[in-house]
């Protein structure tokens, strides 16, 4: 059934790692929706009408973005990350897609205060399925539209969402543990792809204990806690 939940960014954040996603992501995929505009924008009603335009007018089972933005920060979840999306002709089976409420071809990013809170939402998305900052594209790379809106520009926005990857790769970075959601510090980080953690944290919030002590070809060796 289609539906939009509003959720703050600890639980964006919270579905983005324990979501099951089956289909393999390689892009991240940033739109905004032209119309309505940040200045149209009206908060949970303003994300039914889209989805209602996306199904009603344009035929779609759903809304066609995944995560949608609002003006203030709203975080909106939207089309489920297990199922493709419908934002990007030939791009949806392996992306993700983000959308702001916004016309960024009149409306200033710098005056719109959820512009960081999208950037988190695609760096949590990025670190999630081990992509880098070059996965991340905008809607216009695939299609002859000026979408996100010309005055997004993709470089400023890489870095953006880079300096947030590499914080989280310097500044012990939370991750969910399933089963169970038991959220642990454990400095998790990208590196070329592969997302690596401290092991002992992780190893005592599972229950076994790290024996420091026993050092064999490089081994680790771990043992339950009595």
């Amino acid at each position: 059934m289609p539906s939009e939940t509003q959720v703050s960014i600890e639980d964006a954040l919270r579905y983005i790692n324990e979501a099951l996603v089956q289909r393999s992501i390689r892009s991240v995929i940033v739109h905004h929706t032209w119309r309505p505009t940040a200045a149209e924008y009206r908060g949970l009603a303003t994300i039914r009408a889209v989805r209602q335009y996306h199904t009603n007018v344009r035929g779609w089972s759903d809304n066609g973005y995944h995560i949608m933005i609002g003006p203030p920060g709203d975080i909106f979840l939207c089309r489920p990350l297990r199922r493709a999306g419908a934002h990007c002709k030939g791009q949806n089976a392996h992306s993700v897609g983000v959308s702001y409420v916004a016309n960024f071809d009149v409306e200033d990013p710098a005056d719109y205060p959820g512009l960081e809170t999208g950037q988190r939402i695609v760096a949590a998305l990025l670190q999630r399925f081990g992509l880098g900052p070059e996965a991340v594209h905008f809607h216009r790379d695939y299609a002859p539209k000026s979408c996100p809106g010309w005055n997004l520009k993709l470089d400023a926005y890489r870095d953006a969402v880079a300096a947030l990857l590499q914080q989280a790769t310097s500044g012990g970075v939370q991750v969910v543990l399933l089963p169970g959601s038991k959220v642990i510090e454990c400095k998790a980080r990208l590196e070329h792809g592969t997302t690596r953690v401290d092991l002992r944290p992780v190893a005592e919030a599972l229950g076994y204990e790290v024996l420091d002590r026993i050092k064999e070809q490089g081994k680790v060796f771990l043992r339950p806690y009595a």
